[in-house]
């Protein structure tokens, strides 16, 4: 399976992020619970300054398997405290900058930084947290941003976000269903049912006593009859009174997109 996912917006951001000369600074948002996988090489490629990457949505990681990248940060930004880490880590990056620019009599050096990744793995909602505002929209769904926005976080950093973009193709399907399970691919882009099978399947396979838990007494079913079993638990039931397949899927769709199921880390 190949997904094509490359529209002429999204290669404009791209050719915009590869050619931006003001720059100081690119942070790559990316899911903890696949931090490789939302991670796209593309965006930071020939970028020749710093960059960061920031792993969101830790709380629906599975963050005892995690292999953390370097470079790489961790966090939620339903943790207040995580602002003070990432200020402190682009302190870091910057320290030696700033003394230099200060002992030149520059009082407030400045510096500019892009905020990229993946359609729907938080870059606006990371911004909205650092800047402590509401500045820019945000939905649980790809394809919200489209155009550049700056936003002041403090005196020194200011952050552009951007549109979120895709590799040009996704050549491995279950990839795709990974992708499609985090948010950054709709979920009409892909077969739902395979999807969702596949996703069961992984539940079953590392989180079982969390799905077990989760759904009471369930016994080791095969993916059609734990549909079924879904639909008869909730009562989805078609006026033809057959079972509401897609009713079902839809409802595991998003217990497994919003980490109703079990923390997970999708790299296993």
């Amino acid at each position: 399976m190949a997904i094509n996912w490359f529209p002429g917006h999204m290669a404009k951001t791209l050719r915009d992020i590869q050619g931006a000369q003001n720059l100081d600074l690119i942070i790559e948002v990316v899911d903890a619970r696949a931090i490789n996988i939302s991670s796209n090489p593309e965006l930071t490629k020939g970028f020749s300054k710093s960059k960061l990457t920031i792993a969101l949505k830790s709380d629906l990681a599975d963050l005892q398997s995690l292999t953390i990248p370097a470079n790489t940060i961790i966090g939620s930004i339903k943790d207040k405290h995580f602002k003070t880490t990432i200020i402190n880590a682009i302190d870091n990056i910057f320290s030696q900058k700033i003394t230099k620019l200060k002992s030149k009599g520059l009082l407030v050096p400045q510096f500019y930084i892009m905020v990229v990744g993946l359609p729907n793995v938080g870059k606006s909602s990371l911004i909205n947290f650092l800047a402590s505002s509401n500045k820019l929209i945000v939905e649980n769904r790809p394809g919200v941003t489209k155009t550049r926005q700056l936003v002041k976080i403090t005196p020194n950093y200011f952050l552009y976000d951007s549109p979120g973009v895709l590799v040009k193709k996704i050549n491995d399907e279950i990839d795709g269903y990974k992708l499609a399970l985090i948010g950054t691919i709709k979920k009409d882009v892909l077969p739902l049912n395979e999807v969702i099978k596949w996703g069961y399947l992984f539940l079953k396979k590392y989180y079982w006593s969390q799905l077990k838990n989760k759904y009471e007494s369930l016994s080791d079913l095969d993916f059609q009859d734990f549909l079924e079993f879904i639909c008869e638990k909730y009562k989805f039931i078609r006026n033809d009174l057959k079972w509401d397949i897609e009713r079902g899927l839809d409802f595991l769709f998003n217990e497994m997109i919003n980490g109703k199921i079990a923390k997970v880390n999708y790299e296993k």
